[in-house]
């Protein structure tokens, strides 16, 4: 028979037969997993996510997948609620060309179940409120805030407590003696080991999260 005549390989874009983002909706405690299937024919295959959060500059993650196709992922840390982020996936091959798809959503706020939090400990000798989350996962306390004897002493600002951790706040009276102490952490009123005390506990909403009487 005749000899056979080579053939000269394909060479183009890459194909990319599908693309997803997760979890659906993305909370500002979630961080997002982007996915998406690549092939080519000659393979030596690599892919890039990029992504951009409101007018900030655009951020590059690059993505772990097989070069030969298949699945690729990168991951878009949490961002805040309220902010949409719009990403793009670029798709590149041995042969040097690219093509790209592009994707958006935008972040919603994290349900807070506050009912996790206790105020753990209060103690008139070294005068300090425990704060404690006893559920399994993180709370973010913006905006939880502590009255005492009716009267609001503390206010929380952004930041979060980890399932199983504590948070201190002292009382004014011992910041002469404990500048290390962080200001954010000071509660605006003494606290005695001798008389009857009121502290509260409430969510940014105002409802009651924890009330002791002593």
């Amino acid at each position: 028979f005749n000899s056979c005549v080579k053939d000269n390989f394909y060479q183009g874009k890459c194909v990319i037969a599908s693309f997803d983002y997760s979890p659906k909706p993305a909370m500002d405690t979630d961080e997002v997993t982007v996915t998406v299937s690549i092939s080519y024919v000659g393979g030596g295959i690599s892919a890039d996510l990029k992504y951009k959060v409101g007018t900030n500059a655009e951020q590059t993650v690059v993505m772990t997948g097989p070069a030969e196709g298949g699945t690729f992922t990168g991951k878009i840390p949490a961002q805040d609620s309220g902010k949409e982020v719009v990403f793009r996936i670029i798709a590149k091959n041995k042969d040097g060309f690219e093509t790209e798809v592009t994707g958006n959503y935008t972040v919603g706020a994290a349900p807070i179940d506050y009912t996790k939090l206790r105020l753990n400990e209060l103690n008139g000798n070294d005068k300090f409120i425990e704060i404690y989350n006893f559920g399994d996962v993180k709370i973010k306390l913006e905006g939880i805030y502590v009255e005492k004897d009716d009267g609001l002493v503390w206010t929380c600002d952004n930041r979060t407590l980890e399932a199983g951790a504590f948070l201190l706040l002292y009382s004014e009276d011992v910041i002469a003696s404990h500048p290390e102490h962080d200001v954010a952490l000071v509660f605006t009123s003494g606290l005695s080991a001798k008389k009857n005390v009121r502290v509260q506990l409430f969510d940014p909403t105002g409802t009651s999260i924890d009330d002791f009487n002593i």
